[in-house]
């Protein structure tokens, strides 16, 4: 056992030697409102077509092919959200594919507008002279900045700015990925799942290419008990920007298990999962807990499923809370599951997520 941990702790750690901190957020949402529901504590369970983004190792858990859809919106329409997936076997191994867009909206560029350029004390008067109500406080220094910060042809703080609608231009932002996703069982109990990832970002007149690679496990000794294991973006997904800069995503390791209680008085199964979301890039105050650069995200979830009909789902979601509800029904002759998730938020509105599942 200990050469796989040095070998993934090395591959994590050059991973991180070139990272941009939170450069992979919008990758981090989420899929299904089933899991969500569940505060995203799925990686051990990964049974469903989210499979491809949870854990694609539990791809190998679905039967034949799958479609879903999901769309959200978070934090009362500020951000829209919509995720596609297909999954199906092919013999014993299990294929994927998953897109999923984070739309921003339109973007108030005011890179047109003008300003008064007065310096950093905003107000009229030659720095360092003397004049009537100028503090002479604008980086002035006769040696080094005998100018000063006024008449810079540079904003500088404290400037006030020429409000001028027609100067202002209205852009867009989105995010965009698409996963290819593969599993193959090792034996009754293991099996083992990767996805190659493309990355396209637009950002007002910005644009970035970007591919990156997930590699997973997940154990199954009973039917009652699964841990998962996802290590994203293993290698660092590099993004390639139009304007010659490059980010990279750090990676992210994400660890869970899952218990499977029977109630067969009540024909119903309470499926309980545990997730935990180590990343590598000094978030500190951002995350939950953190040490050094590793920090640490919690997800719990509770699912109770009432003769395999309905479902009802409470959890937790970096310590925000999460509730859900779902549905499985016949329809055409094919098993459709429809699911929603309910996130809150202490201090933005709350999100709400819609997904639709069919078995075919």
């Amino acid at each position: 056992m200990k050469t796989p941990l040095v070998a993934i702790s090395a591959v994590l750690t050059f991973g991180t030697a070139f990272g941009a901190k939170y450069a992979g957020e919008f990758m981090y949402v989420g899929a299904g409102a089933r899991a969500l529901g569940m505060g995203g504590a799925f990686s051990a369970i990964s049974d469903d077509g989210t499979a491809g983004y949870w854990n694609p190792a539990g791809l190998t858990v679905t039967t034949g092919q799958t479609a879903s859809f999901m769309h959200s919106e978070r934090f009362g329409g500020l951000i829209s959200y919509d995720y596609l997936a297909y999954t199906r076997k092919l013999g014993t191994d299990a294929l994927g594919a998953s897109f999923f867009r984070t739309d921003l909206g339109s973007i108030a560029n005011t890179n047109d507008l003008e300003w008064y350029d007065t310096g950093a004390d905003g107000v009229f008067g030659l720095d360092g002279q003397g004049e009537p109500g100028d503090s002479g406080n604008d980086d002035y220094d006769p040696d080094t900045n005998p100018g000063g910060t006024e008449g810079n042809d540079q904003w500088d703080p404290g400037e006030e700015i020429i409000y001028d609608e027609g100067r202002i231009t209205w852009q867009s932002a989105s995010d965009n990925a698409l996963y290819l996703s593969w599993a193959r069982p090792l034996s009754e109990d293991f099996s083992i799942g990767a996805n190659v990832k493309m990355v396209y970002r637009d950002l007002m007149d910005y644009s970035a290419w970007g591919l990156g690679l997930d590699a997973a496990l997940l154990w199954k000794p009973t039917s009652a008990f699964s841990v998962g294991l996802n290590l994203q973006d293993i290698t660092g997904t590099h993004l390639f920007w139009n304007n010659g800069h490059t980010e990279v995503v750090n990676p992210t390791a994400k660890v869970g298990t899952a218990f499977a209680i029977p109630l067969r008085k009540f024909s119903s199964v309470l499926t309980v999962g545990l997730d935990g979301d180590f990343r590598f890039e000094g978030r500190k105050y951002s995350a939950q807990y953190s040490r050094g650069e590793v920090s640490l995200d919690t997800r719990a979830g509770l699912e109770l499923l009432i003769r395999d009909t309905v479902g009802l789902r409470l959890g937790s979601s970096e310590g925000n809370m999460t509730a859900g509800i779902g549905l499985k029904i016949g329809l055409f002759g094919r098993p459709v599951s429809l699911d929603y998730a309910w996130l809150g938020h202490d201090e933005l509105e709350n999100t709400h997520r819609f997904s639709v599942g069919i078995g075919f």
